[in-house]
């Protein structure tokens, strides 16, 4: 395969198709825990950018070649972490098609997100990459991304279970089970639909 000639722009209603394979190619390489999340619709994508252009802290940005959506990318202006007095652009869903890895896509990207930095006067920019995915994780070493904390993340439901069962009250667990099965139904709705 040829080098492709990669440019990066806000997505455009056409782009939702191809989103909608990238998101679904997200959801698989995140393993266990995120395919217990309801496949995304080109709704639900639609939905999702519309939130994004809303958000004056936020852009959603995609790679194209020609026509094809070769890789995209949501980045958000906020905090370096609560607390703390510097600013970054967080990247979030760097994602590129299988095919057109290793040819720049990811770097164009990256590229969008520096610019953006300088334009809303961040000092850094932070990612999150699962611990499995070794590639990932040696490209953004490659271009200077060190490990600087380790997100764990449980289900509240979960977490209520453990905490009750070491004697540690939680609060109205009744509430907390109503508010569950109102998300649960909700998201089987929106699956149903």
């Amino acid at each position: 395969m040829t080098r492709p000639s990669v440019a990066v722009r806000e997505p455009v209603p056409q782009d939702v198709p191809g989103l909608t394979e990238l998101w679904r190619d997200l959801r698989e390489i995140g393993g266990r825990v995120d395919r217990a999340i309801p496949v995304v619709s080109e709704e639900g994508v639609r939905s999702r950018l519309r939130a994004v252009a809303d958000d004056p802290e936020s852009r959603a940005l995609v790679a194209v070649d020609g026509d094809v959506v070769t890789g995209m990318v949501v980045l958000t202006f906020a905090a370096y972490a609560p607390l703390f007095e510097h600013n970054a652009v967080h990247v979030h869903y760097l994602h590129v098609r299988e095919g057109y890895r290793r040819h720049g896509v990811g770097k164009a990207l990256l590229a969008a997100a520096t610019a953006y930095a300088d334009e809303v006067g961040a000092e850094f920019v932070i990612t999150s990459v699962m611990p499995q995915l070794r590639e990932t994780n040696r490209f953004y070493a490659r271009l200077g991304f060190g490990p600087m904390v380790v997100r764990r993340s449980v289900p509240v439901s979960v977490l209520r279970r453990r905490l009750s069962s070491s004697g540690v009250p939680c609060g109205d667990e009744a509430v907390a089970r109503r508010r569950t099965l109102r998300r649960v139904r909700a998201a089987m709705a929106r699956v149903a639909d």
